[in-house]
């Protein structure tokens, strides 16, 4: 959705939106629109993790060819930083 801000006559500034061509927000501080853009942003971030998380749990893969398996991680991380690394990391995330 595309979004402008515009100072309004008495100093403030709306949001418009050109999805809608129309004021979605109108007589806003900065801080103001600061705000509804951070709760926006949270609530795509946290759509987009329950996509991903979903999509895994079914066994689906989210990044399609680019979606790697936890071994996988394993042994690209053995291949660039070597398998001291790699090993560091399995103990670190499987507690061993």
């Amino acid at each position: 959705m595309g979004q402008q801000i515009i100072k309004q006559p008495d100093g403030k500034y709306c949001i418009f939106s050109t999805e809608f061509n129309d004021v979605t927000y109108y007589d806003m501080t900065k801080e103001e629109i600061i705000e509804v853009w951070s709760q926006e942003a949270i609530s795509d971030i946290k759509k987009k993790v329950n996509d991903i998380i979903d999509k895994l749990n079914k066994g689906e893969k989210p990044y399609y060819q680019f979606t790697m398996t936890y071994s996988r991680m394993i042994d690209l991380i053995s291949s660039i930083h070597g398998k001291a690394s790699a090993n560091e990391i399995r103990k670190e995330i499987e507690n061993i």
